[in-house]
């Protein structure tokens, strides 16, 4: 099986892609935090694939910008007007695939956009008014925190990376592709009904889950859950912002260098209350949580 990876992406100068622009017809418009993105690519699958993946994020108006997304010698070229290009030089890939790195790439042009946004990489929740996050790394129980959590009742921005517009969380409902036994059972897990095409469409998205209640509105966030492995029971320690800024500071993108940002995230975080999650059972877990953010919805 073939690894494909958005870090395997090189920078290029990108001078002379505009030759490309006039084979760019096929297109994707979506609209995320104010801002109204179009997809335009030579690839037509591709841009169905990315028109799927936004369906939650209609636009009603004309783009801000536009990203471009071509086929080049050895490869595939991903440009705009204000953020860096990048090349994938390692030959054709699937229409999903160029998709994916698609995905990547237009998430970092949209932050650069507008200096009033940032993404972390991290789930969203809110509960009793207060939004939060869950961060981790890869593969530690942030997907499984969050169903619990969800399953708890309370609403949700994103399962995946987290949009801000200067400290006010914002809902990034992207779709996650899964095979349809997984589609299956996710849907099972939140009693929401078998469609007889979830076999051809196994796309599913946190609103298709969990229902249109289940979306949080924007709200400033006031929590971070950082998770530290599992335990013999959940436990929360609340921490110092020092305690999980090189956790964030990894997934951590803006507008600026690196000095910038890491900046930008120390002053994101001198506002909001860390904890420390050892994660328990999932219903454990999402009890846990759900005191803390009650509690400081009381405050």
């Amino acid at each position: 099986m073939r690894v494909i990876r958005a870090e395997q992406l090189m920078r290029s100068p990108g001078d002379g892609y505009g030759v490309f622009e006039v084979h760019c017809v096929h297109s994707s418009t979506f609209e995320v935090a104010g801002v109204t993105i179009e997809l335009r690519t030579d690839i037509p699958e591709v841009a169905r694939l990315h028109r799927l993946r936004y369906a939650q994020h209609a636009a009603a108006g004309p783009p801000d910008f536009r990203y471009y997304v071509a086929t080049v010698r050895g490869g595939y070229a991903f440009w705009c007007s204000h953020a860096p290009s990048w090349r994938w030089t390692r030959g054709a890939l699937p229409a999903d695939a160029v998709a994916f790195l698609a995905d990547a790439v237009i998430l970092g042009a949209l932050v650069r956009y507008d200096a009033a946004l940032c993404s972390v990489q991290a789930a969203a929740i809110e509960h009793e008014g207060v939004a939060a996050i869950l961060a981790g790394p890869s593969a530690t129980g942030k997907s499984e925190t969050l169903l619990a959590c969800a399953r708890r009742g309370m609403r949700l921005y994103s399962d995946e990376r987290t949009l801000l517009r200067n400290s006010v969380v914002y809902p990034f409902l992207c779709r996650s592709s899964v095979r349809a036994a997984g589609a299956r059972l996710m849907l099972a897990d939140t009693g929401v009904p078998e469609r007889e095409s979830l076999p051809a469409l196994p796309e599913l998205s946190l609103r298709m889950c969990f229902g249109p209640e289940a979306i949080a509105a924007p709200r400033p966030l006031r929590a971070l859950f950082l998770i530290a492995g599992a335990g013999s029971c959940a436990a929360l320690e609340l921490v110092d912002t020092a305690g999980v800024l090189p956790a964030i500071a990894r997934g951590f993108d803006s507008r600026g260098d690196m000095v910038d940002r890491v900046s930008r995230a120390i002053s994101l975080l001198g506002n909001v209350r860390c904890y420390r999650l050892t994660l328990g059972e999932p219903d454990e877990t999402s009890a846990a949580i759900a005191y803390a953010l009650t509690r400081m919805g009381s405050e």
